[in-house]
């Protein structure tokens, strides 16, 4: 098929997805007699060539891949209506994120589950390949039996006018390295499948992965697990049945003196924990404070016909990069938001400052035959009278 012919191959185009915060719609289509699915760019970025750039990129890479775990790209085509598209091989099932909400797998299953993700991420891993952008969404399992096929390799889609909430929401899964825009690395993979064990355990679904999770999701990548293999051996290590008996001998002997102790430990280390972090969080909060007057100079308004509200997005989402891993701890959460949204205010309360003295100067100075009679009217006017004066003039002017 040459570049500019459309393809007629493919039938029963049903929308199946459209992504709320990146560029891509998601279809089902019917091509020689089997189920595909079809990824196209939305209409508004079809004729896009940076965004076509991309699509073919993400064909190009996928394409090569060949593993029982990871989705196959079919083809990269063009599709009357659609544009340029990927046809994917149609998976069957239901994603991770859909069988913990409604609790269809055993803790022996979820096991089977993770460990065939780190299978999959290996193979990546070992070709070069990160998938940047792993979530339970991005994790289908098999209606036949139970198998999993990782989906939506590559960094994850983000727009600077995407709704905050649901951007917030997935940084969850994704490394604090590749928010902020730094290098990342296989270990980016380790961090979004502790979130993932986190979010299997938080659904008492299973609660065995507690300590493997929290090895994972460590703020430094050199803290982490170095790589997935070792991930898979903390998911599916057992203890033979002769060291099983003696840590239960030695658990047994031990007992008295742990409920003694273990309490009063637990909390030393709880508390420890909690100070580090809150002295963490406030230098953040100072930080992003000590941006404040550089960021008002940033968006000042030097002009009566701009707007008071102002696009900020793309220092916000910076600013919510640093504070993400508060956004996930409740004690913090709502603090962390606060300190987001006092930076726009404080925004928008110095342009409107900025507003005020540019009318001002403005009244003051203009010959308008109705501003020269307001200033007349008044005798000796403050600042505050000649800027209410002010007001009145240019709204009955605009």
């Amino acid at each position: 098929m040459t570049e500019n012919n459309f393809s007629t191959d493919y039938t029963n185009l049903r929308l199946l997805y459209t992504s709320r915060y990146g560029n891509s719609r998601i279809y089902t289509a019917n091509a020689n007699g089997k189920k595909v699915i079809v990824k196209a760019l939305k209409e508004e970025y079809a004729h896009d060539a940076a965004c076509i750039a991309l699509l073919r990129q993400e064909y190009e890479t996928t394409s090569m891949l060949d593993n029982k775990y990871i989705r196959k790209a079919l083809d990269f085509v063009k599709i009357e209506g659609l544009g340029d598209c990927i046809v994917f091989e149609y998976v069957d099932g239901k994603s991770l994120a859909e069988h913990v909400r409604v609790g269809t797998l055993s803790e022996k299953q979820v096991k089977n589950i993770l460990t065939e993700v780190c299978d999959g991420l290996y193979y990546l891993h070992r070709n070069g390949l990160v998938h940047c952008n792993l979530n339970p969404e991005n994790i289908m399992v098999t209606a036949s039996d139970l198998h999993v096929k990782l989906i939506d390799i590559g960094v994850p889609e983000t727009k600077q006018d995407a709704d905050r909430e649901l951007l917030i929401k997935e940084m969850e899964f994704v490394a604090p390295e590749i928010i902020k825009g730094e290098d990342y690395d296989s270990r980016a993979d380790v961090y979004s499948i502790g979130k993932i064990m986190e979010f299997i355990g938080q659904r008492n679904i299973s609660k065995q992965f507690h300590s493997a999770a929290t090895h994972c999701t460590q703020f430094s990548k050199e803290q982490r697990y170095d790589s997935i293999s070792e991930v898979r051996l903390a998911i599916t290590k057992g203890h033979p049945v002769v060291k099983t008996i003696i840590i239960a001998v030695v658990a047994i002997v031990l007992v008295g003196l742990a409920l003694l102790y273990v309490p009063k430990i637990k909390a030393n280390v709880e508390k420890e924990r909690a100070e580090r972090r809150a002295l963490e969080f406030e230098r953040e909060v100072r930080k992003i404070e000590s941006e404040q007057e550089q960021l008002c100079e940033k968006y000042a308004l030097t002009s009566l016909s701009e707007p008071i509200e102002v696009d900020w997005s793309e220092d916000s989402l910076r600013i919510v990069g640093g504070l993400v891993q508060y956004l996930a701890l409740d004690e913090y959460k709502a603090q962390a938001m606060q300190a987001v949204r006092s930076q726009g205010a404080s925004i928008i309360e110095h342009r409107q400052a900025d507003f005020d003295q540019l009318l001002l100067n403005e009244f003051k100075s203009t010959n308008d035959s109705t501003a020269v009679a307001m200033r007349t009217a008044l005798v000796e006017p403050t600042e505050t009278e000649l800027l209410n004066e002010a007001r009145k003039w240019f709204e009955h002017h605009n």
